[in-house]
C-alpha cells in the first residue's frame, strides 16, 4: 500500500512537471533541440504506463489507464501552449521529478537484471566469434536494443523533457548507457548508480 502510493504521488509529480515550465526560461532555442525532445514523448508515455500499472498492481485499482491518460494530455499540453505553460522554479520541478526517476531506475534495474542475470559474458564472446553467420551478433544487437529502449524511456526522457539538455548532455547519455552495459556485464555495481 505504502509502496502504490509513493508510486502514485511520483508518477503525478512527473505529469505536474512535465506540464509546466521553469521560471525564467525562454522559449526552446530551435527546432533541433525541440524535434529531439519531442522523440522522447513516447518512451516518457511508456515509462508512466510501466509506473501506473505498478501503482495499480500495489493499490489494487485500475488507475493506470487514467494516470497514462493525464500523462498524455500533459505533454500535448506541454506541447500546445510552449510559453504559455504555468510556471514552477526549476528545483520545484526537479523535485517534482526525482521520486519518479528512483521509481523508473528500479523498475529499469530489475528489467536489467532479469534480461542479464543468466548472461555469460565469456561464453558470449566465444559464440561471436565462432558463428560466421552473425546470428549471435544479431541476437546481442537485439539483447542492446531492448535494454537500450528501456534505457531511454525509464531514465532518459524524464529528464529530457523536465530539464533542458546542454548540446553536450546529449552526448552524455550514450556513454552513461555503455558505462551501464559495462558495469552490468562485469558486475562493477558502483557504474550503475550513473
Amino acid at each position: 500500500m505504502v509502496a502504490g502510493t509513493l508510486q502514485l504521488l511520483a508518477v503525478l509529480g512527473a505529469i505536474v512537471a512535465v506540464a509546466t515550465r521553469p521560471a525564467g526560461v525562454a522559449a526552446e532555442p530551435g527546432p533541433a533541440t525541440f524535434a529531439l525532445r519531442v522523440g522522447f514523448i513516447g518512451p516518457f508515455l511508456g515509462a508512466v504506463a510501466m509506473v501506473s500499472g505498478s501503482v495499480s498492481g500495489y493499490l489494487g485499482l485500475g488507475v493506470d489507464g487514467l494516470l497514462v491518460a493525464a500523462g498524455f494530455v500533459a505533454v500535448v499540453a506541454a506541447l500546445a501552449l510552449g510559453d504559455r505553460l504555468p510556471v514552477l522554479p526549476a528545483r520545484v520541478r526537479r523535485g517534482l521529478l526525482v521520486p519518479f526517476l528512483f521509481v523508473c531506475a528500479g523498475i529499469f534495474d530489475g528489467l536489467a537484471a532479469d534480461l542479464l542475470q543468466e548472461l555469460d559474458v565469456g561464453e558470449l564472446i566465444g559464440a561471436l566469434r565462432v558463428d560466421a553467420t552473425g546470428f549471435g551478433l544479431f541476437v546481442v544487437g537485439l539483447l542492446l536494443a531492448g535494454i537500450a529502449a528501456f534505457y531511454a524511456a525509464l531514465i532518459v526522457s524524464p529528464r529530457v523533457l523536465v530539464e533542458r539538455q546542454s548540446p553536450a548532455g546529449w552526448l552524455v547519455w550514450p556513454v552513461r548507457f555503455v558505462l551501464f552495459l559495462a558495469s552490468a556485464l562485469l558486475g562493477i555495481g558502483w557504474l550503475t548508480l550513473l
